[in-house]
């Protein structure tokens, strides 16, 4: 291998990769939004800070293309390193300006739109996504390393699939969504018959294999708290839905009693199979919508966790010793420099209610956890390098 590249969402990866092939004189070109530099060799380029495509995002897409151009040769490999964020910081737009795409992604964003949804029409609007990268490759091998931040690890949604080939169900999709009524009347003819492109037809055959996902750190976390002393179990990795719909059905499962668990986990589509014990910990992962309400600030986790604590606080039912944390496996929720946030018993007041009503009417879960409790609930870890979606923790305990 006379030549390595690296494309890269986060820079950890980009280290050990960089190590293990130092030997065959790599050379690296490296997006991330962190501003710490890694010790590779490597020419580094920060973009998305806000988990926005932005100009930065599309001067380094534009250099990370010509250095492929410019290595590509029969002995090349090109590795590139995918997680979550690759969208944001891979960005380089087709036949639309910057701005157009921000404000049709932005438009899908707030009206509920999925991650399959907003991934059909990255692809479609972009010139790498969507296996497009591939056409700059013409005689070295592609290698792609992907960490999965996607329901069911659907590989082509993965940064919006930079090295994976389109197949028929997602051209199939792509047409459908041009006459959805929803899409339709919301968004201008021209963006819409974007999605009726052909796919691309490269020359070169890519080897696409998944390194991490959200069952993984659901593992993980579960081994952990099993040698804390609790009765953990994962109960789902592919929660959807609306945040605010799903922080109430947390609250109702937190309100249900021991021997009514199992009942109320039905509704997050998972189950137990024995009568739990005192000490519980139930684990979930995916990653919900938001519908933005107004000109606030948040993300899904801190809104979610927000209407728990209003629904909590609404009712009279009795509650046990608990705590529950929503939060991005990437240290980003939204366009905040939050992950997510937290809530335990004590946090269940009844003056609660009017107030954190208001923060969810207008979207700014951000700006009442920055203020309540003085910031102490604003789960803020910074970027963590990685990004499997978001994780859900309820811990409850029924011996105190």
């Amino acid at each position: 291998m006379e030549n390595a590249f690296f494309f890269k969402t986060v820079y950890t990866e980009g280290s050990d990769c960089n190590n293990k092939f130092a030997e065959f004189d790599p050379r690296c070109v490296v997006l991330t939004v962190f501003r710490a530099v890694p010790n590779l060799q490597s020419r580094v380029f920060h973009g998305a800070r806000n988990n926005l495509p932005d100009s930065d995002s599309v001067a380094a897409t534009h250099e990370a293309l010509k250095s492929i151009e410019r290595n590509d040769s029969s002995d090349s490999i090109f590795l590139f390193l995918v997680s979550g964020g690759g969208s944001a910081l891979f960005c380089a737009p087709d036949g639309i300006s910057l701005e157009e795409k921000l404000l049709t992604i932005r438009t899908l964003a707030t009206n509920g739109a999925d991650i399959r949804v907003l991934n059909s029409f990255r692809q479609k609007l972009s010139a790498v996504k969507g296996g497009k990268t591939l056409n700059y490759v013409k005689k070295g091998q592609v290698v792609a390393l992907l960490m999965s931040d996607l329901i069911d690890n659907l590989i082509q949604f993965i940064a919006s699939g930079p090295t994976i080939l389109q197949t028929g169900p997602m051209m199939e999709m792509s047409k459908a969504l041009t006459s959805s009524p929803k899409w339709t009347s919301l968004l201008p003819a021209r963006i819409l018959n974007k999605l009726q492109d052909p796919p691309p037809s490269p020359s070169v055959k890519p080897h696409n294999i998944i390194v991490g996902s959200i069952s993984t750190a659901l593992s993980a976390l579960k081994e952990y708290l099993t040698s804390q002393g609790y009765d953990a179990h994962v109960i789902t990795s592919t929660l959807e839905g609306n945040a605010t719909q799903r922080g109430k059905d947390f609250a109702e499962l937190i309100m249900s009693p021991r021997n009514g668990l199992a009942t109320a986990l039905k509704k997050f589509g998972g189950s137990v199979k024995r009568e739990l014990g005192e000490k519980v910990a139930l684990l979930f992962g995916g990653e919900t919508t938001v519908v933005v309400r107004g000109s606030g600030k948040g993300g899904r986790c801190q809104e979610m966790t927000l209407s728990c604590l209003a629904t909590l606080a609404s009712s009279a039912k009795p509650l046990p010793c608990f705590l529950f944390l929503a939060a991005g496996t990437d240290g980003q929720d939204g366009p905040t420099d939050a992950a997510g946030a937290y809530i335990t018993n004590v946090d269940v007041k009844k003056d609660i209610v009017t107030q954190s009503s208001e923060y969810l009417e207008t979207s700014n879960s951000y700006q009442f956890w920055s203020s309540y409790n003085n910031g102490q609930n604003h789960i803020k870890p910074g970027p963590t390098g990685t990004n499997v979606m978001d994780i859900q923790i309820v811990l409850m305990n029924f011996a105190e």
